[in-house]
């Protein structure tokens, strides 16, 4: 490119950058805001590792009861919370929203799924009222064993959003006769610090 085109080039784009500007918000997107509110929010206690992030639709399928339900994603972002800096991981959590118009039909869908595996396994399902509408589901194993010792999800209808939440048995403390106290104990501990951040606008 010659001195002239430089020139050119740099006019057109002085040109329409006020324009740009007026018609191009620099909002970022609603899990990004709320990702970063909750790294702040479990803080020192956790520390947020391995983000993940999933662009465009995706899709995955559940069964239950021999019924299969096919579950799309508009967004997901994922991540782990380590127990403290570079410590185990206490839960890998992922945000999801669905297509415009799907939410309530997944929320049953997720939650009978849920209920089955609990159902499945012998063990009861936790329910929990929130506000704004919001439930939280949980089902933990009935003795320590296996990856995972629970698995948690929030429906939040007013923000249209869903929270996955799975343990893993990776924390050294689920062991003894106090190892299902323990589990019961982180759990609750992260949904306060999770639960305590201020709604993403």
């Amino acid at each position: 490119m010659n001195t002239m085109q430089c020139v050119a080039a740099a006019m057109l784009c002085a040109s329409l950058s006020p324009a740009m500007a007026a018609t191009s918000p620099v909002e970022p997107p609603f899990l990004d805001v709320l990702v970063h509110q909750y790294a702040n929010c479990v803080k020192p206690s956790y520390h947020q590792a391995d983000l993940r992030v999933q662009d465009g639709v995706g899709r995955y399928q559940i069964d239950v009861k021999g019924e299969a339900y096919t579950v799309e994603l508009q967004e997901r972002l994922g991540f782990s919370l380590q127990a403290g800096i570079d410590g185990p991981v206490a839960a890998i959590v992922k945000l999801d929203r669905p297509p415009k118009g799907q939410f309530g039909e997944q929320a049953r869908w997720r939650e009978r799924w849920l209920r089955d595996v609990a159902e499945r396994s012998g063990v009861a399902l936790d329910e929990r009222a929130l506000a704004g509408g919001a439930r939280l589901l949980t089902v933990n194993k009935g003795e320590i064993k296996g990856n995972y010792v629970g698995q948690s999800l929030l429906i939040d209808p007013a923000r249209l959003l869903f929270i996955d939440m799975a343990w893993p048995n990776t924390l050294g403390i689920y062991r003894g006769p106090d190892g299902l106290r323990h589990v019961r104990e982180v759990q609750d501990d992260v949904w306060k610090r999770l639960l305590s951040c201020p709604p993403a606008a």
